[in-house]
């Protein structure tokens, strides 16, 4: 007997379309949600949202052909691997040029095995039966690649916290593997400069700037204008780094530095007050005929802030916080622009700079301002025995000074995708080491210098993400161990709350039934 179709009438009809419509908008729904996947980070200080440098450096990745893969080698025992989760999750939803592989080196040999074979990874068992690495990640893009430990991950505070720094060693070390021609920076030496190499005195030496900008992908060298014959010292370089000089250039190597930047090259200049036995205390840098075509010129002062809104406890005006203006290197450092409350700069033992105008010259953009109430000491003599902040003489300049300009000529040629760069900051402790060991909040140096050189190279930002704020050490549970947990839970636990509650009960029901003694009428009656 064959079946008869019965026909829809219109309210089954516009039924079956609700039901069909639903189906296609959740379809809709979840390609968008695919396609353009965000993630919140709600937690307090941020803990899991990337830096401006990050995501500057994923950006770059978006436009490059290769892609990057990264293997997180971690089980779930290891105390990294939640906070390294939360963090990729982080850095795949801001590009999509990434590729993520984790591997449990107690549970996936084979592919623990191949990085064996491919990276020359090495392995092998702790005392508990653990498979451990020497690598916690590896980040390669095509034939280069970088591994990071546990130690590049934290950094141990003390026996129970910990300083959280993945994201900084994640983006160096997509940095480090993206390739490229290496922007060459080139130090001038024979000054008593801040050296590249570590010394005795870790105050004289650029350590942790070495190392940042090494991993950037920059190629640093040591070069010295004063050697004989040095007539083109800095050719190949693509910014001359002159990082705080306790002594003079000579005239020779002035014109030799103007006509090199005038070629199309990049200067980064952080010199300081230059102590002599002169009647001031000081003497000039000799970097003035190289900085005139930029419009910039150095005061030989030494400038004291003592408000006390900016001013450093116990630096008796000597260092103080400045006030950054709107530039392209101080994008990350001025209020109301990359973010709300940026970190704040502070310089010590400063000069202040100012403009000139010979014919030619380029204007200059202030970067780094003082407030009103500074004022710049013309004379140092004695400085030695000052005990606090000197009173100003009748002839030094009052504030507002400023202490950093950059200026950009036009271009040397029409193949030129620039012109000739300079930054000149009036203080060579913006190169100390101690900024990139601050927190956040007092970050700015650092933040500047960087931006700075990466202005000058014209070339994404170097890398430098500060320190999350310090968390409880993580500790690592084995199997014997959850399981231990589980039996005190689940089963020794509840017994003893169960024969405690019997032991109440028959106590209780054991004395129910007594009589009512004397003894007990006597406690009774009595106060």
């Amino acid at each position: 007997m064959k079946a008869r179709r019965l026909p829809l009438d219109g309210g089954q009809a516009l039924q079956l379309a609700g039901v069909v419509a639903a189906i296609v908008l959740a379809t809709v729904v979840n390609v968008l949600a695919a396609r353009h996947f965000t993630r919140w980070d709600w937690t307090r200080d941020r803990r899991w949202s990337l830096s401006a440098a990050t995501l500057e450096t994923l950006r770059e990745l978006e436009q490059r052909p290769a892609r990057v893969e990264m293997w997180a080698i971690t089980g779930s025992t290891d105390p990294v691997e939640q906070g390294l989760r939360q963090m990729l999750a982080a850095y795949s939803a801001a590009s999509s040029r990434l590729d993520l592989h984790w591997i449990d080196p107690d549970r996936d040999t084979v592919q623990l095995v191949d990085l064996q074979r491919r990276f020359g990874l090495e392995a092998g068992r702790t005392e508990d039966g653990r498979v451990a690495t020497d690598a916690v990640v590896i980040v390669a893009s095509g034939d280069r690649h970088w591994f990071l430990t546990q130690a590049d991950m934290y950094e141990q505070s003390d026996d129970v916290h910990v300083k959280p720094r993945e994201e900084r060693a994640l983006t160096q070390a997509i940095r480090s593997v993206l390739g490229g021609d290496k922007a060459k920076l080139c130090f001038t030496v024979g000054h008593g400069e801040l050296s590249l190499e570590p010394g005795k005195d870790g105050r004289e030496s650029l350590g942790t700037l070495r190392s940042l900008l090494e991993k950037g992908n920059y190629e640093l060298l040591g070069v010295d204008a004063t050697a004989p014959g040095a007539h083109e010292p800095f050719g190949g370089c693509t910014t001359v780094v002159v990082a705080g000089p306790r002594a003079p250039f000579t005239p020779q190597e002035a014109n030799r530095l103007r006509t090199w930047l005038m070629e199309g090259g990049s200067l980064f200049a952080a010199v300081g007050p230059l102590d002599a036995d002169t009647d001031t205390g000081m003497t000039p840098a000799g970097l003035d005929d190289a900085l005139a075509p930029f419009g910039v010129a150095l005061d030989d002062d030494l400038v004291h802030d003592v408000d006390p809104g900016v001013a450093i406890a116990e630096m008796h005006g000597e260092g103080f916080f400045v006030s950054p203006r709107a530039h392209a290197v101080t994008a990350s450092l001025v209020s109301g622009a990359a973010e709300s409350h940026p970190p704040r700069v502070a310089v010590f033992f400063a000069r202040s700079l100012r403009h000139v105008s010979p014919p030619g010259s380029s204007p200059a953009a202030d970067l780094l301002v003082t407030s009103g109430g500074a004022y710049a000491k013309k004379s140092i003599v004695g400085a030695s025995a000052w005990t606090d902040a000197p009173r100003p003489d009748p002839g030094d300049p009052r504030g507002p000074f400023v202490l950093a300009m950059a200026a950009e000529r036009p271009h040397v040629g029409p193949a030129s995708a620039r012109g000739p760069r300079i930054v000149v900051a009036g203080s060579r402790f913006l190169l100390s080491e101690e900024n990139w060991r601050q927190p956040r909040p007092l970050h700015g140096a650092a933040f500047f210098v960087d931006s700075a050189l990466s202005w000058l190279a014209a070339r994404p930002a170097v890398v430098d993400v500060p320190d999350k704020a310090e968390l409880a050490a993580g500790i690592r549970v084995s199997q014997e161990g959850r399981d231990e947990v589980r039996r005190y839970v689940l089963v020794l636990m509840p017994l003893a709350v169960a024969l405690m509650g019997i032991a109440v009960w028959a106590w209780r029901r054991s004395s129910d039934d007594r009589p009512y003694g004397a003894d007990d009428t006597k406690r009774e009656r009595s106060p």
